[in-house]
Formats: structure tokens, sequence, C-alpha cells
């Protein structure tokens, strides 16, 4: 998908609204403008969108600032579905 060319509210519709999406953009990316990422952000329900202030576009100096976002986000989707199953199984001995 060449993202010159992409219709990015079309593109964004493709998405499931129940899929929680991750956006890390970096604030000195010269590659992806930033506005890019917010565009993006505005089309997608379930987004949450994160700038690290003065990555470019490798997060050449951020790479610990970038996994550390990931990881959290990881570690909250899990948490997100032990709250689900939990409550599915409340409903389901109700």
């Amino acid at each position: 998908m060449d993202r010159l060319t992409t219709n990015t509210s079309a593109a964004c519709q493709l998405i499931p609204q129940n899929c929680r999406v991750l956006s890390i953009h970096g604030s000195a990316d010269k590659i992806v403008p930033m506005e890019d990422a917010m565009e993006f952000a505005k089309h997608i329900l379930n987004n949450k969108l994160h700038i690290v202030n003065g990555a470019d576009h490798e997060y050449t100096c951020h790479q610990n600032e970038l996994a550390s976002i990931v990881l959290g986000f990881v570690k909250d989707s899990s948490n997100h579905g032990n709250e689900r199953a939990a409550n599915k199984s409340l409903r389901s001995c109700l």
C-alpha cells in the first residue's frame, strides 16, 4: 500500500472497531509528517496515538522510550483481555 495514494479514511474503516491500535510517531520524523499520524488517529475509534518528542523516523535516540510505550500498551491490552474474560465468566455464572 503506497502511503501517498492511500485513502486514510477508507483504510481505517477496514480496522474492526474492537481492535485496539497503537500509533507511535516521532515529532522529528522527516520521512512521514506528524500530521499523517494525527489524521490516521482521527479515523480509528480505538486508537492511542503517542508522539515521541524529538524522535526521528527510526527512533535513533529513543529506542528505550519506544520499547516502554509498546510494552505498556501490550500489558494494558493483556489486562483488558483478562477483564473481559472475568466479566464473561461472571455473566455465565449468573
